[in-house]
């Protein structure tokens, strides 16, 4: 009797995992034809994700590291929170702490990275805010990168569809056995 209850709670287990996996891998190639298709980082829900590609900002936020980025009114924005805007060419975007706010004529942010001994060598107007960052996930950058690029992406299509395949073994090898075991069942029943 124990040896059917661990044989269920492996297959919930596993069912679990696999429905995870492929939600994720589902989500992230939403995310990257997102991407691809509006020619700029990928969001959900509002939120920019940024992958880090500097240490400034260690070891609060590591190189490779995902930012979520949520976007807000610049006013909202306080010193000690970790901001990404517009570098001063405007295609680059930068993720670094806020030292002090300056209010005087217009609003500035004075940013620094963590791993930084001075400030920022200019001031950041509040036109160039991007959003405060509200979640980091370490090291997943990595694996984004790599997904945005073809072979990253064929990969990724390469794991869902053997992750559905695994699944549909498995169900059919399940209920196979299940036939089986009513089979033997209704044999001895005679």
């Amino acid at each position: 009797m124990t040896g059917n209850r661990w044989e269920k709670a492996g297959a919930i287990i596993s069912n679990t995992i696999l429905v995870l996996l492929i939600t994720v891998a589902l989500l992230l190639a939403f995310v990257l034809l997102q991407s691809r298709l509006e020619g700029g980082e990928p969001s959900i829900a509002g939120h920019r994700i940024c992958i880090v590609l500097s240490g400034s900002m260690e070891p609060a936020v590591k190189v490779g590291s995902i930012v979520v980025v949520q976007p807000l009114a610049a006013e909202a924005v306080q010193p000690k929170d970790i901001i990404t805007f517009r570098g001063a060419n405007s295609s680059s975007l930068v993720t670094h702490r806020v030292d002090h706010l300056d209010t005087a004529n217009s609003l500035f942010f004075y940013t620094k990275g963590d791993a930084n001994s001075v400030l920022d060598p200019a001031p950041v107007p509040a036109e160039r805010l991007v959003g405060r960052v509200v979640f980091t996930l370490p090291y997943a950058g990595y694996l984004l990168a790599y997904t945005r690029s073809r072979e990253g992406l064929l990969a990724l299509l390469a794991l869902a569809a053997l992750l559905i395949a695994a699944g549909l073994i498995r169900r059919s090898s399940g209920e196979k056995k299940g036939r089986k075991h009513n089979a033997s069942k209704e044999v001895t029943a005679e």
